[in-house]
């Protein structure tokens, strides 16, 4: 497996079971989006255990997950990830995501998307309202009146 860090983004190749990445969570810290290129071959785990664990990981991951798939690709592990992107698209979509924005606002974005994973609605639209109060006071140089 090797993790290529390039700013908010991780990269996660040559992975065959999901469940290593438990073990290289440290190197995941910083991340705010993590994309797995699967291989065919790639699993969930080995056990019962293992995936409940993966599962889990996810779950209460502080980054975004993704998942990146070739038209030929088995997609049977989608299910773990927040997100499904081509392959071909990633590039555009970091780019997209990530362009122009300060690190507060990057972080407060990927708050918001992992929130949502749990959350019920109503909490996660008082998550995204604070976030946006936030940022316009740093913008305005005022207060968030929080």
């Amino acid at each position: 497996m090797t993790i290529n860090e390039n700013g908010y983004t991780a990269k996660i190749n040559g992975i065959s079971s999901l469940h290593e990445l438990i073990a290289e969570k440290d190197k995941l810290s910083r991340a705010c989006l993590v994309i797995i290129y699967p291989e065919n071959n790639t699993v969930a785990g080995n056990s019962s255990e293992e995936i409940s664990a993966v599962k889990e990981f996810f779950a209460k991951a502080e980054f975004i997950s993704a998942t990146a798939f070739d038209d030929g690709t088995d997609e049977k592990l989608a299910p773990f990830f927040d997100l499904r992107l081509r392959s071909g698209e990633v590039d555009e979509y970091t780019e997209k995501l990530f362009k122009d924005k300060t690190e507060k606002q990057i972080r407060e974005i990927n708050a918001c998307f992992t929130a949502s994973r749990t959350a019920p609605a109503e909490k996660v639209l008082e998550i995204e309202s604070r976030a946006f109060y936030r940022l316009m006071a740093d913008k305005n140089g005022g207060n968030s009146n929080e």
